[in-house]
């Protein structure tokens, strides 16, 4: 995330291209077309129908533990979405099935979260840097707009609230960390060897950042994995393949194996 562009109104963005990267594939391939039309508007219908009225339901976390409580409204699951608590090959089918009365694979991936690992985040840390560099600067109507412009059709009380960061406003305010000097949002210019990744599914930081972060690193490697979410080199072994060839060749990694890849087949429900 470049720092001269990062703030709670660009998370939206990131949203936007991210999910729209997923309904795009979705579309391209014929057998999810014709099952999955129109993700956008299903999406938009279902935003609007659970921040209006919520699920309150049981579910079971997927990977073990006893049933919880949780609650589905629209932000939760435009949440869900952004961290890819539910796989992308597995969003239309999803959706699908939610619109259909059946929520239960947004359930269990809210369910994962209700039992966090203590010392897993960092959480003063990560509050300590979104409070003094990403909120300032940027107003709670700001945020609001910039939802608007995004996703417009959807209801304010999901808008008002960025995504990954829900509440950051409020958060802050009880943080209470102050402003980082404006120096935080220098552009950096280097001819240090740089290796930028990008996911093509990424909601969180749109794989449109990664051209902005290198536009002013000279020696720059520019990479957007395609069909992979966020954390890239963790997910995808092309990634991990030019990473490791960057180690070895800083200033020419290898990037041959983008062209062997292929979209995701996506689950096809009967």
């Amino acid at each position: 995330m470049p720092p001269q562009i990062v703030s709670l109104p660009w998370t939206w963005d990131g949203a936007r291209e991210g999910i729209g990267a997923i309904f795009a594939a979705c579309a391209a391939q014929p057998l999810c077309a014709n099952r999955y039309p129109d993700l956008s508007r299903t999406l938009t219908e279902q935003v609007r129908r659970l921040e209006a009225h919520p699920l309150r339901l049981t579910a079971r976390p997927p990977a073990a533990g006893d049933p919880v409580r949780v609650v589905l409204d629209g932000g939760a699951l435009v949440n869900l979405l952004v961290a890819n608590a539910v796989k992308a090959v597995d969003v239309p089918a999803a959706l699908d099935e939610l619109a259909h009365g059946n929520p239960e694979r947004f359930a269990r991936a809210q369910a994962a979260g209700a039992t966090p690992v203590v010392g897993e985040v960092a959480h003063g840390l990560t509050q300590s840097v979104a409070c003094s560099e990403w909120v300032p600067g940027h107003s709670e109507s700001d945020l609001l707009r910039a939802g608007r412009r995004a996703f417009p059709g959807w209801p304010d009380t999901v808008l008002a609230q960025a995504p990954q960061l829900p509440f950051e406003h409020d958060v802050c305010r009880a943080w209470d960390v102050p402003a980082a000097p404006r120096s935080v949002r220098a552009v950096t210019r280097s001819d240090i060897p740089t290796l930028v990744l990008s996911g093509g599914f990424d909601s969180q930081t749109a794989p449109s950042s990664g051209p902005d972060a290198a536009r002013t690193l000279g020696r720059a490697t520019e990479v957007t994995v395609p069909y992979v979410a966020h954390v890239v080199f963790a997910d995808s072994p092309c990634a991990q393949s030019i990473t490791t060839s960057f180690f070895d060749t800083p200033t020419a990694p290898g990037t041959g194996c983008l062209a062997g890849l292929r979209p995701p087949a996506f689950e096809i429900a009967p």
